[in-house]
């Protein structure tokens, strides 16, 4: 009878130790990171007197999918997906000093208002990612998806189509837009006093994105060398 407990302490620490190698190899993901160049982001505005545009060229951050996702355009569907949802780890990052408009006053007047000194970052998260189908082969696959943006230390749920096709067999490029208000991020739409606020910037904003992702180089075989 005393070995029963042993028996017992035994059997639950084997049952742990299955339970912990079977989410390991469930979690077994494919990351494709961005790359440093390739990529661009555009926001478009609009004052009393002129539409104004700023721009980007640097996205950082990475997208991965669950081992056995293949995103394959000329396929009708994409392998591995779960009830029309792929399982998704997406993370974007873009330094607010990165955009630029052209002039150096507009820039410090964004900058300002966007409280890049305290939060030099926005970010975005995906959250859910699904299929919009049929999908035509030939074409990108287009997702309805649901994020987290956070700008200027505020974090918003944000809704958008996003984009995705092969550059080539290891790149992938993902487009998409999507239209805020900046007053949602606690954002005063600048009001520039040098032209003692006779200049008033709308609430409203568009961002416009292009963004490429690779795998990660593979090392070179020693044996080849």
């Amino acid at each position: 009878m005393k070995k029963y407990p042993w028996l017992f302490i035994r059997n639950v620490v084997f049952a742990s130790l299955l339970l912990m190698a079977g989410a390991l190899w469930a979690a077994d993901w494919v990351k494709y990171e961005a790359l440093p160049t390739g990529s661009s982001v555009k926001i478009d505005g609009t004052s009393t007197i002129h539409d104004w545009t700023v721009e980007g060229k640097l996205i950082r951050g990475s997208m991965e999918f669950e081992e056995g996702v293949d995103i394959d355009p000329s396929q009708k569907t994409i392998h591995g997906l779960k009830g029309g949802k792929l399982n998704a780890q997406v993370e974007v990052s873009i330094l607010v000093r990165s955009l630029k408009s052209g002039k150096s006053s507009m820039d410090s007047v964004m900058q300002q208002a966007m409280k890049q000194k305290e939060y030099p970052t926005i970010e975005y998260r995906v959250k859910e990612m699904v299929l919009k189908e049929p999908h035509t082969p030939g074409t990108p696959f287009v997702f309805d998806t649901k994020g987290e943006l956070t700008v200027a230390g505020v974090a918003r749920t944000n809704l958008m189509q996003v984009a995705i096709e092969r550059v080539d067999k290891d790149k992938l490029k993902t487009t998409g837009s999507t239209t805020v208000k900046m007053t949602d991020f606690g954002i005063q739409p600048p009001a520039p006093k040098i032209a003692l606020g006779a200049i008033k910037t709308g609430d409203d904003v568009k961002i416009t994105f292009e963004w490429l992702t690779a795998l990660p180089a593979k090392p070179a075989d020693a044996s080849q060398k």
